[in-house]
């Protein structure tokens, strides 16, 4: 199995409900300030809700951009294992612990314990994410931000699901017909719906395709398998059709030259671990694209 194709950020639409501490109830607080910290614009829409985007590779990254809590996780690890620099809520900039004391140190630990106490898992349900976090303003008070993110609907695909029959499967079938005969190789086994490849593969395959890093993958030697996920690519490029099938058929592409020049013995065979290997490939890929066709 081979990692593919990078999944850039996409774009989701972030909601927030503002909420103070008053007599021991929250009651609705007229307050973007927890919204504009992280996505620098804000639109009310309510007495205490506002609406902005933010950008993440899935709905998770998204939400995590809002709240930070496995990142203030991740300085906590580092303070604990003795790391010279790291974050905290308090600071803009990162700091030099090892210029402070054993005191100072707990001091820094607390408030970044602290931190990620008051704040929420997140929640996943369909095209949504939801989360809290309890932060303070200017006047100490006590402030509750519900966090909601949503995933943009589709644009070119009616629903998640392509049908064999319809004119955007025959247009991806086109494309793997066309590259396996520039290519000079087997029509592999593609995939271009998740449930799909779960009801042919086994469960694990959601994990596997659901990977927020990827746009596309492949399966080398006996399985000759490639998976095309078309409903990122509906959501990050569908306002723009010809943006859309443009990215759809480079990745495509992408996957049949990973299947073609697999083997490491292959005199063309190019990886894309570093920058200058992903070049290379990213020109290989444009020349199949254009036409090149190879024995």
């Amino acid at each position: 199995m081979r990692k593919s194709v990078g999944k850039p950020k996409q774009k989701f639409i972030a909601y927030a409900k503002v909420y103070k501490l008053v007599d021991g109830k929250y009651v609705p607080e007229h307050d973007s300030t927890t919204l504009l910290h992280r996505t620098h614009t804000s639109e009310g829409i309510g007495l205490n809700e506002f609406k902005s985007s933010c950008k993440g590779v899935d709905l998770a990254n998204a939400m995590e951009q809002l709240v930070l809590k496995k990142k203030y996780i991740r300085e906590l690890k580092k303070l604990e294992q003795g790391k010279d620099l790291i974050k905290v809520p308090s600071s803009h900039f990162p700091l030099d612990v090892s210029y402070l004391n054993d005191l100072e140190k707990k001091e820094y630990e607390k408030e970044l314990k602290s931190e990620i106490e008051r704040i929420s898992d997140t929640t996943i349900n369909g095209l949504e994410a939801v989360a809290h976090k309890v932060s303070f303003n200017d006047k100490s008070e006590q402030i509750l931000t519900v966090f909601n993110v949503k995933q943009e609907p589709n644009k070119i695909m009616k629903t998640n699901y392509i049908r064999s029959n319809s004119k955007l499967a025959k247009w991806i079938h086109k494309r793997f017909e066309k590259y396996s005969s520039n290519l000079n190789c087997k029509m592999p086994r593609y995939y271009i719906n998740r449930r799909d490849m779960v009801e042919k593969f086994g469960s694990y395959m959601m994990e596997e395709t659901s990977d927020c890093t990827c746009i596309g993958r492949c399966w080398t030697g006996g399985w000759n398998l490639i998976w095309i996920d078309v409903n990122y690519h509906d959501k990050r490029w569908g306002s723009k059709p010809k943006e859309f099938r443009k990215n759809l058929d480079n990745t495509i592409a992408h996957e049949m030259v990973h299947l073609k020049f697999d083997r490491r013995s292959h005199p063309l065979h190019v990886k894309h671990d570093g920058s200058k290997q992903r070049r290379e490939f990213n020109r290989r890929v444009n020349q199949v694209v254009r036409g090149k066709k190879y024995d």
